[in-house]
């Protein structure tokens, strides 16, 4: 299982862990949505607090990481 936390933007990897306020919340893609403008929303999970973080990837960044987020997702 890797951790995903690349995906998400300055401000949301910054935030501590709920569950262990020493580090970071260990991030993994739960479901994956097309929406307008050709962008894909991909729904986080942190394995460690059970937090949930919305992110939008456009198409060119959703093509280059798409085959890990879809084995991340079908496997899960």
């Amino acid at each position: 299982m890797s951790n995903f936390n690349y995906l998400l933007n300055e401000r949301q990897i910054r935030v501590s862990c709920r569950r262990d306020a020493q580090n970071e919340c260990y991030w993994i893609p739960l479901t994956v949505r097309a929406s307008a403008g050709g962008n894909v929303n991909v729904s986080m999970y942190c394995r460690r607090c059970e937090a949930r973080e919305d992110i939008f990837l456009n198409e060119q960044e959703y093509k280059i990481q798409e085959r890990l987020i879809k084995q991340e997702v079908e496997g899960a």
